[in-house]
């Protein structure tokens, strides 16, 4: 059977692919500042903004969903040669670490300041479905139960979580469904990499976000969830009759421990010391990972970036001496981790990205909002066009020329911070 190239089936502008990408780079001290593939999408995205807004919305919809894999193509996606497209964006070094699990912005800026890469535990494929209709998750339902079991046959170590968000991803799933895989072995690529770039003893840090969701069972291996985190709680999502009949991790950011018995598995026998970083909800890493960057900047760390989803550039923001502290979109819990942070702390200034989904979407955070829950607070907005917000897309690429504008450290940025260390400021902060 012909497999599709791994590159092509992932996600691009997704959570997972996208800190991947800004991981790698950021140990290689290169910006991360364009998301999507290529200057192509860069373009699309600042052609959009001249355009009015419902125009914006349907290129920026389109846009994404020509990533999407054809459904008649599902059995022809093999995940562990996405794994091995995962290790891939990595050198062939000898790491003091390799952090493993959850997709988290913060950690993003833990691995870099560790030089430690960052293994996914899930990715996105995107299934193209011009026909989704985001207010019918039932249709949804059917169409995953349909295309999905050549796609589990071919791969028999993951779980899929087929997530329909009709609030914050209405525009995306008009068109395409969200395939989400967690995977609950480390498989063969994985293991290479850890047994070859593993230095001895060094330790694997495992991620597990105890975020779960309510879902329904379609299958074996295959769960369907409506809605997401983000701006509201599962039971205010239009079911149309769907009952959950379990909890799981939640699609995009939970954990699923099958996965961390067969990393203990593998320690054991490689002689590597296992971490577990257990934190309760998907911000729960963000201030203590803030935290640690003050610390480990000193005194020159007296402004706060405070990052919405992908907007994420650990290179750019170290050499600026920005405390980064990540947010998972512009919602109202993204107002709370913040002003929360800033209750206790003082920065000169505070500079405020803001991801734009394209939609009005309950729950959301907009300029206005941060404004005025953030009263008193020396504050801008980074890269964003506030008028435009939410379906500011060029804000995605003029974020990345916000960040290089600003000055650099005079003195260099610290080196490498130790393992240890950050494990002891993470185990304090989250006990």
């Amino acid at each position: 059977m012909s497999t599709i190239k791994p590159a092509d089936a992932i996600a691009a502008f997704d959570s997972a692919s996208s800190m991947l990408s800004a991981t790698a780079r950021g140990l290689r001290d290169e910006p991360f500042d364009r998301l999507g593939r290529g200057r192509l999408f860069a373009a699309t995205l600042r052609v959009a903004n001249l355009l009015p807004r419902p125009v914006r919305q349907r290129l920026y919809a389109v846009a994404g969903g020509a990533e999407g894999v054809p459904p008649d193509q599902l059995g022809s996606v093999d995940l562990e040669a996405v794994a091995g497209w995962v290790t891939d964006h990595y050198p062939r070094n000898q790491y003091p670490a390799v952090l493993l699990g959850s997709s988290n912005g913060a950690a993003v800026h833990l691995a870099t300041a560790l030089g430690a890469p960052w293994l996914p535990q899930t990715l996105l494929v995107p299934v193209r479905w011009s026909g989704n209709d985001p207010d019918r998750p039932d249709r949804a339902l059917e169409f995953g139960a349909d295309v999905a079991p050549d796609f589990l046959r071919r791969n028999p170590d993951i779980v899929l979580h087929h997530m329909h968000d009709a609030n914050q991803d209405w525009l995306m799933i008009r068109q395409m469904a969200y395939f989400r895989v967690k995977r609950r072995r480390l498989g063969a690529a994985y293991e290479r990499f850890l047994r070859e770039c593993l230095a001895p003893n060094a330790p694997i840090i495992v991620l597990a976000d105890s975020s779960t969701w309510p879902v329904t069972t379609v299958g074996d291996r295959h769960v369907f969830q409506i809605g997401a985190q983000g701006g509201i709680r599962p039971q205010d999502y239009d079911r149309r009759g769907i009952e959950p009949d379990a909890d799981a991790p939640e699609a995009e950011w939970g954990f699923d421990a099958d996965l961390l018995d067969d990393v203990q598995r593998f320690a054991a026998a490689a002689g590597h010391p296992v971490h577990v970083v257990r934190y309760p909800d998907t911000h729960a890493l963000s201030a203590p990972v803030a935290d640690i960057y003050r610390e480990w900047l000193g005194g020159t760390a007296d402004q706060l970036l405070v990052e919405s989803f992908l907007l994420i550039d650990p290179t750019r923001t170290r050499q600026a001496g920005l405390v980064p502290l990540w947010t998972m979109f512009s919602v109202e819990s993204a107002v709370d981790v913040t002003e929360n942070y800033l209750r206790s702390r003082s920065f000169r200034a505070v500079h405020i990205g803001l991801f734009p989904h394209g939609v009005r979407s309950r729950g959301i955070a907009e300029p206005d909002r941060w404004r005025e829950r953030l009263s008193g607070v020396d504050m801008d907005f980074v890269g964003v066009d506030t008028r435009r917000f939410p379906a500011d897309f060029a804000a995605l690429v003029r974020y990345g020329s916000a960040l290089r504008a600003m000055p650099r450290l005079s003195a260099p940025a610290p080196g490498t911070l130790t393992v240890d260390k950050a494990m002891g400021l993470l185990t304090s902060a989250l006990s």
